[in-house]
């Protein structure tokens, strides 16, 4: 092999500064509102069947009927909350993600059989914090989403929800975002890295093209969104379930009134089209992401410390380089 790593040197983790961990998170920031934006009328769809299965009870008739009780911008009902708090949290968790796991990795040390449990540590504590971050947005969007006539926007929801229900109310969901965000971001995180360095092994071309990289970030980021929105969608329906009235419901009472309502398959809910979702939307972030941290400067190159061993060598031994 020839170029700059023609002679196999050995890759080290770089330490980063505070600016490439704000470029991180701006990329998280862009990739996670935007695509969440631009796919909320599949969102919407699966509120919808979650929160009343009786009157939507398919995927098609679902749709549908959103078009027939309020037309095409039914589908983008409950936009800012899902646009403001996903940059919000895209932006933080993907930072946090980044540094955790390079904090993980100089306790542990660079060593293979430690890579597994520095993803799921680094993302499944990004995910516990984010899930405060997150949860009140969510909560304003599936009652919009579930009551359209609720409030004229996201702010009158907010102000209506505090005022009849507490300030509280927005983040009573936290535990089951727990429940749904660890698992959710540790598989999403896990399985793309490891899908996405199987297949730079496999075809180590495509470390140096910029197109080929980019496939690989989409290929492996449908695989981490399969495996995400599987693990994830028993807590997803309990956290609609809680947030589509008002009521002091809990998660447990939430879980139990489900599996009362249509048994243990009313936890998963909505899985098939989660399924296309998230696939579709965790390809899409990690594309997005990878071609915003490319475009700020941040490449593979920037986050490895190339050590040449051979040439080391050559310079202790005084031997020509």
């Amino acid at each position: 092999e020839f170029g700059p790593r023609g002679r196999s040197p050995i890759e080290k983790e770089m330490k980063l500064g505070p600016e490439t961990f704000l470029r991180f998170g701006l990329s998280g920031a862009i990739c996670c509102s935007a695509v969440h934006l631009a796919l909320t009328p599949i969102d919407v769809v699966k509120t919808k069947m979650q929160t009343d299965r009786t009157k939507y009870p398919g995927i098609i008739s679902t749709f549908q009927k959103v078009v027939a009780e309020g037309g095409l911008g039914n589908f983008f009902s409950g936009w800012a909350p899902t646009f403001i708090g996903f940059f919000t949290w895209g932006g933080f968790t993907y930072a946090l993600t980044e540094f955790t796991r390079r904090y993980f990795t100089e306790l542990g040390g660079e060593s293979a059989n430690l890579e597994v449990l520095t993803i799921l540590a680094s993302s499944g504590f990004a995910a516990f914090v984010g899930a405060f971050i997150i949860a009140p947005f969510e909560a304003v969007r599936i009652r919009s989403v579930a009551q359209p006539d609720y409030a004229q926007s996201a702010l009158g929801a907010v102000q209506r929800m505090v005022k009849e229900e507490g300030l509280l109310s927005l983040f009573a969901a936290v535990p089951v975002f727990w429940a749904k965000e660890i698992p959710f971001g540790m598989a999403k995180f896990t399985v793309f890295d490891l899908s996405t360095e199987w297949m730079y092994e496999a075809f180590p071309v495509a470390k140096e093209d910029l197109q080929l990289s980019l496939l690989v970030s989409l290929i492996g980021g449908t695989l981490g969104g399969f495996a995400a929105s599987v693990v994830s969608n028993p807590a997803d329906a309990t956290i609609t379930e809680m947030k589509k009235t008002k009521s002091d419901v809990g998660p447990v009472e939430a879980a139990k009134n489900l599996i009362q309502d249509g048994g243990i398959g009313a936890l998963f809910n909505g899985l098939g089209l989660r399924i296309f979702f998230y696939s579709l939307i965790v390809s899409l972030q990690f594309l997005v992401y990878d071609t915003v941290r490319f475009a700020l400067g941040i490449g593979a190159d920037d986050l490895k410390l190339y050590l040449d061993v051979l040439g080391g060598a050559l310079r202790e031994d005084g031997g020509p380089l």
